[in-house]
């Protein structure tokens, strides 16, 4: 029997972008719900280092929150400190016997750099049991023809390493990285247990199909990426984060797993250790119904009610202060729209100015009009009835018909092309900043 233990998407250093008290936890440098993050990591890290007869550390990616792709700032010290303390618990609860081996996930790279804040940040020479997987060494893999795998003959155990590769958005990798991922095809019946750890996701199209098919002969995948738990297949996981980051994840399931896998059979045990549990303050989404025949002052006092709750005469307390999202339904005109904007702001700053009364770390809003959601014939409908219908076609001819205005020679389909792409890749960039 082999046990691997698979964690992921821990964000260290992710702190709340909007809407959130300007308050620190002075003693560790960071921020509230940040250091919740770390605390939550070293506690897992701690129990991790304690179950008995591990054979394995899996983490599918994500260690840190930055850098990433939007980001050029390095880690903040609290979570190189946080990092590092994790590992000096794991490696000393277990001797530097148990292999922790880590892939790059699509956080935590500085990108188009050769070194990551592992090696700039972090002495890795002085943890021997640390197989850490970048990005460059997938690009290696690559060019030289050779699979990306980790042996560990005498366990009989081989993982295939997938680190973070957006492999689609470099067109000459695709074809290169698709040949490639032949070469991560293990052996029927080898006489290994055979595990892959990948980053990505069918969702979004970073997760390779090949990756996530049954036909490969992994006797487990173990996948990073998705931040609430995931059942994909039979031996398929996503583990999901250790914490809820935003109010979109707030319904999600986050733990890590413990893996028991039959040397024989290579039948799973998948047993399921639920870290949202740890999350001391709570998340709340609040409706309140806007109608037309509301005056400010009531919605206020709606308001006002979802607020009292919060009220402690402790005021704030960084551990638990609450994150709040109010959500304003109904048929707001512009007018109510204008007068809900400046009242919430107004609201966040009274609460926010006097930090002995409320608990309340964050709050947010959005307003919803109703008859957004219905599609009628007068209507102005929403943003998807101005998108063309056939946007790859219009813009090629958008493109072929300048060009031939200025009389220029370039490759139309090659322009039109990465044109798409740097739409659609702004149009990702923009959904992915909505906390919703």
């Amino acid at each position: 029997m082999v046990k691997i233990v698979q964690i992921s998407d821990s964000h260290l250093g992710y702190r709340t972008r909007r809407g959130a008290i300007n308050q620190w936890a002075i003693q560790n440098y960071s921020r509230p719900y940040e250091q919740e993050i770390y605390d939550s990591f070293l506690k897992v890290m701690t129990d991790i280092s304690k179950i008995k007869n591990l054979d394995f550390l899996v983490h599918c990616g994500d260690m840190f929150h930055h850098p990433s792709k939007y980001s050029s700032y390095p880690p903040p010290e609290p979570a190189r400190r946080a990092f590092k303390e994790g590992l000096d618990i794991f490696f000393n609860n277990t001797n530097n016997q148990i292999p922790f081996i880590y892939i790059e996930g699509n956080h935590g790279i500085f990108r188009g750099y050769e070194y990551t804040p592992f090696e700039s940040h972090i002495q890795v020479e002085k943890y021997s049991n640390l197989h850490y997987y970048k990005q460059r060494d997938l690009l290696d893999a690559i060019k030289n023809n050779e699979p990306l795998k980790l042996d560990f003959p005498t366990k009989k155990v081989r993982f295939y390493l997938f680190p973070y590769f957006e492999f689609q958005d470099y067109e000459v990798y695709e074809a290169a990285y698709d040949n490639w991922i032949e070469n991560q095809h293990p052996i029927k019946n080898d006489g290994n247990i055979n595990i892959a750890v990948a980053h990505g996701s069918a969702g979004d199209n970073t997760l390779h199909r090949k990756i996530n098919s049954n036909d490969y002969n992994y006797d487990y995948v173990a996948l990073g990426h998705e931040h609430g738990f995931k059942k994909i297949s039979e031996n398929h996981y996503y583990s999901g984060s250790l914490l809820p980051m935003n109010f979109k994840e707030v319904y999600e399931n986050q733990c890590y797993l413990i893996v028991d896998i039959d040397n024989d059979t290579k039948l799973l045990n998948v047993e399921r250790v639920f870290t949202n549990k740890f999350l001391q303050r709570s998340f709340e989404i609040i409706q309140i119904r806007a109608d037309p025949d509301q005056t400010s002052s009531d919605i206020e006092l709606l308001i006002n009610n979802e607020l009292n709750p919060f009220i402690s005469d402790k005021g704030f307390n960084p551990k638990t202060a609450a994150r709040l999202k109010f959500n304003f339904t109904g048929e707001v005109t512009n007018e109510k729209n204008w007068q809900i904007n400046e009242m919430m702001s107004r609201i966040r700053r009274d609460c926010f100015s006097q930090p002995d009364k409320f608990n309340i770390l964050q709050i947010i809003w959005k307003i919803i009009d109703i008859s957004e959601l219905f599609e009628d014939d007068i209507s102005a409908g929403i943003i998807q009835d101005y998108i063309l219908e056939h946007p790859d076609e219009e813009f090629k001819s958008f493109v072929s018909e300048k060009l031939t205005e200025d009389q220029s020679h370039f490759n139309v389909d090659k322009l039109a092309q990465l044109g798409m792409r740097a739409l659609k890749n702004a149009l990702k960039y923009m959904e992915k900043e909505k906390e919703v």
